[in-house]
């Protein structure tokens, strides 16, 4: 017998590549008498059946299933924290971190899941707000990271970091990122941040491309509040990124402020989870 009663599916929006098996999600949810409510991301890639948004998934269902990669995962966590629904992720994409359900095998870890055999990890999000003349002018979440980076050009960027008040450093590089333990293994890895557990209590800060050989990743307890300031004097070409999915343009002087949201995203794994079987998989350890 099924764990959940309602659950919504969420699919890559407009990506008919993953048609197939949303079409056999919803066909094993229907099997196994559940209530489906099907996000307006999957429209066009079931025929023409009813859609509702994200807000009625989040208010109405006790699980949500993502069909799609990692950015899919991110937009939906983004969108259903503050709901406290839990997040299954079924690998549609290509290197999946988080969504680590195979639709291979006939779903059999999907089954396993809807029947109440998983793991549950609480994962940390994001909170950042842009500052400008002293007022808060744009709020949004990050499942995986904060970027503060240049815009269309190559072009340095002056900025002071400080953290609960205290000034830690200036720097020039090609911007920052703050990344949650999640994010850890994404651009933050790439820019050669370290890997930290996605259980531990932290942010990463980690320069990208910095103009001195003595900068390092650092690495501080989530609790903290990180500003990032643009100190450019001349006038700057740069962004504010969160997740790779949403982009606020910078000006002169602005503040950017990172901490961690008072909701953590509820991500529900198969029973066989192992996060280092992940890493070693998706790195291509030996």
């Amino acid at each position: 017998m099924a764990k959940f009663s309602k659950v919504g599916l969420i699919a890559k929006s407009g990506d008919l590549s993953v048609s197939k098996t949303l079409n056999e999600v919803l066909l094993l949810m229907q099997k196994s008498g559940m209530q489906v409510l099907l996000d307006s991301s999957t429209r066009g890639l079931l025929g023409g059946p009813v859609t509702v948004d994200m807000e009625t998934i989040g208010r109405e269902c006790d699980l949500a299933i993502v069909i799609g990669g990692d950015g899919t995962l991110l937009n939906a966590a983004r969108e259903l924290v503050n709901y406290n629904v839990p997040l299954v992720g079924v690998n549609r994409g290509r290197l999946g971190f988080l969504v680590d359900v195979s639709p291979e095998d006939k779903l059999h870890e999907l089954t396993e899941i809807i029947n109440g055999e998983y793991i549950e990890e609480h994962r940390l999000m994001l909170s950042t707000s842009l500052i400008r003349h002293d007022e808060s002018i744009h709020q949004s979440l990050a499942f995986n990271d904060m970027v503060m980076r240049t815009k269309d050009v190559l072009q340095i960027i002056t900025f002071e970091i400080s953290i609960n008040g205290s000034f830690v450093l200036g720097q020039r590089a090609d911007g920052i990122i703050v990344a949650t333990p999640s994010g850890s293994t994404a651009y933050s890895l790439s820019s050669g941040g370290p890997i930290v557990n996605p259980n531990l209590n932290a942010l990463v800060l980690q320069p990208i491309c910095p103009h001195t050989l003595s900068s390092r990743s650092l690495v501080v307890t989530a609790e903290s509040i990180v500003r990032v300031m643009v100190t450019e004097k001349k006038p700057v070409h740069a962004q504010m990124v969160c997740d790779g999915q949403v982009y606020i343009d910078l000006q002169n002087d602005d503040i950017i402020e990172v901490r961690k949201h008072d909701r953590s995203i509820r991500i529900l794994h198969p029973a066989n989870y192992d996060y280092h079987h992940i890493l070693r998989e998706k790195l291509n350890w030996g």
